[in-house]
């Protein structure tokens, strides 16, 4: 196995939450993260649960790689952290 990524929906907010999202370290740095969450994104654009058009997630402060992935894909910093991890959402359109 490569990795998984695990989607909540959030029906109190409403938002969808990507909930997890791991690639193996030993298949890291090969896109496969990055195709992980185009897939995901396009998954919650169909809104299998509910109608939000947003998407949550947190990530450790100090995955570099993680956040910048984030980021790039147009995920915002929300100001909200949770311990040592950064909430960021993202719009969809």
């Amino acid at each position: 196995m490569i990795g998984y990524v695990m989607v909540i929906y959030d029906y109190d907010i409403p938002e969808y939450d990507i909930w997890h999202m791991m690639i193996d370290e030993s298949n890291q740095g090969h896109g496969y993260g990055s195709i992980a969450l185009d897939l995901t994104i396009e998954y919650i654009k169909t809104k299998p649960f509910g109608t939000s058009d947003k998407v949550t997630l947190t990530c450790n402060m100090d995955n570099i790689h993680a956040l910048n992935l984030y980021r790039n894909k147009g995920f915002k910093e929300t100001g909200a952290m949770d311990e040592d991890e950064i909430e960021l959402s993202l719009m969809l359109s």
